[in-house]
């Protein structure tokens, strides 16, 4: 079998000089501007995700999407012109394994942004780009809105006090105060254990602002007892 020759060490000197002159130089400016480019979406996107977003952690994710759209614009400039170079990518990939578990399909969603900001860039389609972040923040601020007007979500509320409270679902009871005050409820747990009982229950149909307004009538009908209100879309 017939090996091919190889290169002289010779001549990778001026392939190299040449990579930073003419069309090397030409493709690196090209991507610098991409790149760039790419960067300020990137940016611009993490500050709408931190914004609409009601996740705790909304920065913690939203901080990588710059670099993930320049990573993206870049290994798609690299790939896009080689087969070869295609399917090594495809090898590479497929040996890495993301341990981040996702908790909230947002932030999947975003990172996809990012991506096809990326894929669109690395493909010198820059208008491509920019009209799926203008239609994505379009959808992103209506859905926000909509979200914004309902205003509705649930609560959770807890209850102690003396056991005598939880004994029965008279007008004086625990369980009697909470309903009057709030009818749409649903009895999570009620426990009585020695001299002292807790009642839990999920509230739906809660609004901004309903919280002082229940604790507080929940105080007037239940001064012994201790109440404790936890807004639910603060768990999600």
């Amino acid at each position: 079998m017939k090996l091919a020759p190889q290169e002289p060490a010779a001549m990778a000197w001026p392939r190299l000089s040449d990579s930073f002159t003419g069309a090397g130089l030409e493709t690196a400016l090209t991507l610098a501007i991409y790149l760039l480019i790419g960067g300020l979406l990137a940016v611009y996107v993490r500050t709408l995700y931190s914004r609409t977003s009601r996740n705790p952690a909304a920065d913690s994710v939203a901080r990588v999407f710059p670099l993930l759209t320049l990573v993206t614009i870049t290994v798609i400039s690299v790939v896009k012109t080689s087969l070869a170079l295609s399917l090594g990518l495809v090898g590479a990939l497929s040996i890495v394994r993301f341990r981040a578990a996702i908790k909230d399909p947002e932030e999947l969603v975003y990172l996809f942004l990012c991506i096809g900001i990326g894929l669109a860039l690395g493909a010198e389609a820059p208008w491509l780009a920019l009209v799926l972040v203008v239609v994505a923040t379009l959808f992103v601020l209506v859905f926000d809105r909509m979200r914004s007007s309902s205003g509705a979500g649930e609560g959770f509320l807890t209850v102690v006090g003396p056991a005598s409270r939880y004994l029965g679902d008279g007008a004086e009871s625990a369980l009697g105060a909470v309903r009057r005050t709030c009818p749409n409820m649903v009895v999570q747990r009620c426990e009585v254990d020695g001299g002292e009982g807790q009642l839990r229950v999920q509230l739906r149909g809660v609004r901004d602002g309903d919280a002082p307004n229940i604790v507080g009538a929940l105080r007037t009908s239940l001064p012994d007892c201790h109440i404790s209100f936890v807004d639910g879309r603060a768990l999600a």
